[in-house]
């Protein structure tokens, strides 16, 4: 993968906002969610494709997971099965996720039209290096998810080829991996391949939102900044700098309205399922390390835990500055210079000043603020189970 989008800025080769998702598009072409236009040659082999793996990794996976332990729970030793369903849990939520994200990837196309609309007035302002450390940042956390995300997966099979032992014990009709030495091959491939495409699925789904965040909270940034500069120049006309304000409204107004509104079907619906899920998937983790891990499955949980852990936490963190931004950019409006101002500019600052009261907010499921103590609420849910198990001696049974 190219290093291009992490470098740092260099004079006259800028990235833009839109190059933040350069890593994230790629990879969502890879698993079949961005599909060439209908006249391209291989538009219907590559729908077949997105499929066939979408199919499998969203579809087929959950089910196999809760099949396999009507059909073969007696084959699961108790490390297995912990390992089984404490991912079951995480892939019925994928599902979920993905029934919600699929419908609204147009989206992304027409975030990005915006973001370029963002753009201009601040690389007018000489803003231009701050966007492009942007876009580097984001483009280095998505590398930061991919290592984590890649990790797990990697480290769940082999430990399982170690131990002669499926990845995750899911379900496949017509293999049996206990048969032979060749169906346990066949049957561990074919869950590798549908356990790393739904990893890599939940993957773009917990990063992009971050991304998004991070986008948002640069342009609210370079928003305030633009206001806290309004009337500082002793060599602009009146005329010139009511246009400036005027221009900082509508910037605001795509931010609130139309970039904010536009995310929100792409992050409160996933997150409100990953809500549900994280708090029993962490807990299940939690037992699994704690009493039936080897070293090679204890490294895998760890990792697992870690990747549940990067998968509400930081939008959640980011959610909760963005709220702050938005009373930053309260307090810039009316410490800005407008005393001496004309009459007009001041009714039109006070209406932006009025229009800056409604923070940006993300409510989970439209029930859940997003946010710091929502997320922790929910992770507290591990502790209670770890607690269950060892109140009801299912460790010692299970032994």
């Amino acid at each position: 993968m190219s290093v291009e989008y992490l470098r740092p800025p260099s004079l006259g080769d800028l990235r833009p906002s839109r190059d933040a998702f350069t890593y994230v598009e790629k990879g969502m072409r890879f698993i079949g969610w961005m599909p060439p236009s209908r006249d391209h040659p291989k538009y219907w082999s590559y729908c077949a494709y997105a499929f066939l793996v979408t199919g499998l990794a969203g579809a087929y996976m959950p089910f196999g997971f809760f099949l396999s332990y009507f059909v073969n729970f007696s084959g699961f030793t108790p490390g297995d099965f912990l390992t089984s369903i404490q991912v079951a849990f995480n892939s019925a939520c994928l599902g979920v996720k993905l029934i919600l994200i699929l419908p609204n990837l147009w989206r992304f196309e027409q975030l990005k039209q915006l973001l370029d609309i963002l753009d201009r007035p601040c690389i007018q302002e000489g803003a231009g290096e701050v966007i492009h450390r942007c876009v580097a940042r984001c483009n280095f956390i998505y590398m930061v998810y991919q290592t984590a995300y890649t990790s797990y997966t990697v480290l769940t099979c082999a430990s399982s080829f170690l131990t002669g032992s499926t990845p995750w014990g899911i379900y496949i009709p017509f293999v049996d991996s206990h048969s032979s030495k060749q169906a346990f091959l066949i049957a561990a491939c074919i869950e590798s391949f549908m356990g790393a495409a739904a990893v890599i699925m939940d993957q773009f789904i917990d990063v992009y939102p971050v991304i998004f965040g991070i986008i948002l909270r640069t342009h609210m940034k370079l928003l305030i900044a633009r206001v806290e500069r309004l009337r500082r120049g002793q060599s602009q006309s009146d005329d010139e700098e009511y246009a400036k304000l005027v221009n900082c409204i509508k910037d605001h107004k795509n931010i609130l309205h139309r970039f904010s509104n536009d995310i929100r079907p792409l992050v409160t619906g996933p997150i409100f399922a990953q809500f549900l899920s994280i708090g029993l998937s962490l807990g299940l983790a939690m037992v699994n390390l704690m009493f039936f891990s080897t070293i090679w499955t204890g490294m895998a949980t760890f990792v697992f835990i870690m990747v549940l852990m990067i998968e509400t936490f930081p939008f959640c963190f980011i959610s909760e500055l963005i709220a702050d931004d938005c009373i930053d950019l309260t307090h810039a409006i009316f410490h800005s210079d407008w005393v001496s101002a004309s009459k007009r500019y001041k009714a039109t600052l006070a209406f932006f000043l009025h229009q800056t009261q409604q923070p940006i907010v993300f409510i989970a499921g439209g029930i859940f603020p997003i946010c710091m103590r929502t997320n922790i609420e929910m992770a507290k849910l591990a502790f209670s189970v770890v607690t269950i198990v060892k109140q009801m001696n299912i460790v010692e049974k299970l032994k």
